[in-house]
Parts: C-alpha cells; structure tokens; sequence
C-alpha cells in the first residue's frame, strides 16, 4: 500500500496540471514580465486561499471514495455566523471562530454517520445536508452583510515585514503538515480504505473511523474557507458557497485524485487550485473576457476527468495482471 501511495503522483493527472501550471505562468510573466515579486505571490496566495480550503476539505473525502456537496452548506453558514455575531473584541472573535469551526466539523461528522449508519449514498447525504445548512444561513443572514471586526480583518490579512501574507505561510504550513500526516497510520488508512474498503475492513482498518475522520475534516476546512471569506470580503453571504463547492471538486479532480478514491492527495490539490487561479490571472492580462475563464475550467476539468479514468482503468488492469 505505501508503494502504491508514494508512486501514484506522478503517474496520476498530477503531472498534467504541474506542466500546464507552469505553462501559463510562463506566459503569465511574458505578458507582465515585473509581476514576479514576494507581494505579488502573497497576493496570489491571498485570492486562492478560500478555494484552497475547501479544495483540501474535500480531496480527504474523495480519497475515500466519497464526495462532499454540504461544503457549500457550510462555507456559507459560517460566514453569515461570523458576519452576524462575531464582535469587535479578541475574545468575541476567537469564540465565534470556534464556534464555526466546530459546526463546520459537526455537519461533517453527521454526513459520515448517516453515510456510515443507513448506507446512503454520500452524494444524496451531502446534498440534503447542503440545502439544510443554506436555509440555516439564509434565517442567520437573508442578505448579503453583516459587521465584521476590523480586528478579525486584519489578522488573517496581515503581512509579515509587508511582503510575507497570513494566507503564503498557511499553504507552507498545508504542505509541510501534508508531508508529515500521508505517512501515519490514519494517511496510510485513506488510501486503503480509497483504494479497497473490504480489503481494509479484513486488514484491520476501522472504516468507520476513517470515513468520520474524512468528512469531519472536510467540514473543518470549508468553515475556515467560510472564516477567511468573511475577513477577505469583509462581509457575510448566506449564498457563500455556492461558487465553491463544484471549484473545489474540480480543482481536486485536476490536480490528480481520483473521483474512485485511493489515488492522489494534496500536493496535486494545491497545484489545481493554482492552475485555476493562473488561468484568471493569464486571461485578465490578455485582456480577454472573464466568461473564457470558465470555458477553460471547464474544459480542464473534462481533460482531468478523461485522464483520470484512463489512469484507473490502467490501475485495475495492473492490478489484475499482478
């Protein structure tokens, strides 16, 4: 199983969305060849941050085999949650952030457990619990506002020696925690459990766990993307979520896990959301209009989907040879 999971970067669509990432940056400073400085970086680091989250959220749940749609849910819950009740005071925004953060793991606990209890399929789940989430949001805030603490504001935007984001040192902090837990006993455990969930289950693998422990984190990372959406736009939407969840199931599928589970990881994750942030950056230089943007996207996610069902096909038929 650990060859299998330290192999299949580079034999995933990884390495498609790595060469094009480079490609378009490239082009990106062709075209605006003074851009390539540690402010713009920070800035770029700032504008893909929410995505980022919630793309990470849900590459632990593809990895299982499953997929999380109450993200949306959650990112716009929270947001209207901080919006509303979060107050100019250092202990009012640390209790409210908790606050979020533990509905955000809570709606996820509850997706895996009924997927675990009833055996309903984890799309129907998560759907249901999207919509439940948005009304919630839509009684919290009906409109787009709120009052959000400058305070609040100010650190999750902050530069450090006014170069170095808040935003720049948590995807270092993504990546180097990334490293450290696919090699744990529970990271080992994803991908078996993504990879043959009976074989894991005789293995002595509890799924249960593996599947709470997925959908739990899933939920945590779309309340902090709802958390740090608010302090970006200084404001609160109970419609937050909605241009998130399909980006971040697109940009995970592109930077290679597989929608099968058992295949890929964050590593990739990062890159796809990179890849879409560098296709808005590249289109807005060449003056081109903002509707391409999503004609490319999708289209990368088509090339993503095909490479990565061609990947899976060559996958089984390996696995039947050997």
């Amino acid at each position: 199983m650990k060859k299998i999971k330290e192999s299949v970067f580079w034999k995933s669509p990884a390495k498609v969305s790595i060469v094009l990432f480079i490609v378009l940056e490239i082009i990106t400073f062709w075209l605006q060849p003074n851009l390539l400085t540690m402010s713009w970086i920070s800035l770029k680091a700032e504008s893909a941050i929410t995505l980022l989250f919630a793309a990470i959220g849900e590459t632990f749940v593809l990895l299982v085999g499953g997929i999380d749609l109450s993200i949306a849910g959650v990112i716009s819950i929270t947001s209207s949650v901080a919006a509303v009740y979060m107050q100019d005071s250092w202990i009012s925004v640390i209790t409210v952030s908790i606050l979020c953060l533990a509905i955000g793991i809570g709606v996820g606990l509850f997706n895996g457990f009924v997927i675990q209890k009833f055996k309903i399929q984890p799309f129907i789940v998560t759907f249901a619990t999207w919509y439940i989430c948005g009304g919630i949001a839509y009684l919290v805030l009906p409109r787009d506002g709120g009052d959000v603490p400058q305070r609040f504001i100010r650190a999750l935007t902050y530069r450090f020696f006014g170069n170095f984001s808040v935003a720049l040192i948590i995807i270092v902090m993504c990546l180097v925690l990334w490293t450290w837990f696919k090699r744990t006993r529970l990271g080992i455990s994803l991908y078996a459990v993504g990879n043959n969930l009976h074989a894991a289950s005789l293995n002595g693998i509890s799924v249960k766990k593996v599947n709470y422990f997925a959908y739990g984190t899933s939920g945590l990372f779309a309340a902090m993307c709802g958390l740090y959406r608010v302090a970006v736009t200084a404001t609160g939407s109970p419609t937050a979520g909605e241009s998130f969840f399909n980006q971040a199931i697109a940009a995970t599928v592109i930077g290679g896990t597989l929608l099968t589970g058992g295949i890929g990881g964050q590593y990739g994750t990062i890159v796809g959301v990179l890849v879409f942030k560098a296709i808005n950056d590249l289109l807005v230089f060449a003056g081109a209009s903002s509707y391409w943007s999503t004609l490319f996207q999708g289209a990368l996610l088509i090339l993503a989907v095909l490479v990565s069902t061609i990947t899976e096909i060559r996958h089984e038929r390996k696995e039947l040879i050997g």
